[in-house]
């Protein structure tokens, strides 16, 4: 727990910046939001179990440079392909979060060799977006440790105290101290809509299809994906849309009444992923990775004034050879527009 409060001190100090500029910019539509992740939806305890995340940023700006972003971030934002795209929109997002992965059995003891490692994840994170009405381009950077540094085993023990949940037994198993990194970029477009008139309301079908790769010791892997959304005022949220698993509010083009539902199969072909594989730079438990993988999920965005909304379902296939059971868990994310 030690170890976990000095890195965490440590992370917001250099978040300090960030904040500074953040209350330096008048002109944008700023927002927070936060994020639960568990598999307590499907009343499963085991594999990827829990993540909060935190997540704060900004819409309409007009700029990836100074004074929109600290100066290391837009040196790095210079290099992509994001600053010399023209008629676009920009978003700036910064997220700080904890997840944590355990054995499908909580109360064994000892290592279970056949389940993917213990681990604990603290990492704070990046997301540049530039879009229009057809096609969206994210570049975003992740920097983080795992191991004990990261808390987990603190964070879950604490949380099933409160809800009485048995209390997990293996953390003595879990990886060691790394520090971690991961490169992203991603594109979506918007291939197809349409107007459609029902009984009842006005409302609006598209469909999606993107690209995903990302680089690093954390995970490396690209994808490809599809995806509809079915609601009302699609235009101004298609910023917000994915054909991956996870649905983010970090560059949402917030408009106060949209709502829609979604639904996204994606194919992944994985390099390395520390879930699986286990410390990158000496020896751990680890399980065979299965390099090629399938995500689905569903699920219902609503902005309400000034409030946003966002429930998902998300399900994979294995993951490593001989899993016992996939991976299923639920996600919950309230933002707020200041």
């Amino acid at each position: 727990m030690k170890n976990s409060v000095i890195f965490l001190s440590v992370l917001l100090m250099l978040l300090c910046p960030l904040f500074i500029h953040a209350n330096s910019s008048d002109n944008k539509r700023a927002f927070a939001s936060f994020s639960f992740e568990n598999d307590v939806f499907f009343k499963d305890d085991g594999l990827y179990t829990n993540g909060l995340f935190f997540s704060w940023g900004y819409n309409h700006v007009d700029s990836l440079d100074e004074p929109n972003l600290p100066l290391w971030i837009a040196t790095l934002a210079k290099q992509t392909h994001l600053t010399s795209t023209e008629k676009k929109q920009y978003a700036i997002s910064y997220g700080l979060g904890q997840l944590f992965q355990t054995a499908i059995d909580i109360s064994e003891q000892e290592l279970i060799k056949e389940d993917a490692p213990y681990l604990g994840l603290m990492a704070w994170e990046v997301s540049l977006l530039a879009f229009d009405e057809s096609i969206s381009d994210e570049v975003g950077l992740t920097l983080g440790v795992v191991g004990e540094m990261a808390g987990g085993e603190f964070t879950q023990s604490l949380v099933h105290s409160i809800n009485g949940a048995n209390q997990p037994a293996g953390w003595d198993n879990q990886i060691d101290n790394e520090f971690l990194f991961r490169l992203q970029a991603r594109r979506t477009w918007r291939l197809y809509q349409t107007e459609l008139d029902t009984p009842f309301f006005n409302s609006q079908f598209d469909w999606l299809v993107g690209i995903d790769g990302g680089i690093g010791n954390l995970r490396s892997d690209l994808a490809t994906g599809v995806g509809f959304r079915f609601g009302q005022q699609l235009d101004r949220n298609f910023g917000s849309a994915t054909v991956f698993p996870v649905q983010k509010f970090n560059r949402l083009n917030y408009s106060p009444y949209g709502w829609y539902f979604f639904a996204n199969l994606s194919v992944n072909m994985v390099a390395n992923d520390i879930f699986i594989n286990g410390n990158t730079f000496h020896d751990s438990h680890s399980v065979a990775l299965r390099h090629q993988q399938v995500s689905m999920s569903a699920g219902i965005m609503a902005n309400v004034y000034d409030f946003s909304f966002l429930y998902t379902f998300l399900y994979i296939t294995d993951e490593y050879e001989g899993q016992a059971e996939p991976s299923r868990f639920g996600s919950i994310s309230i933002a707020y527009h200041f």
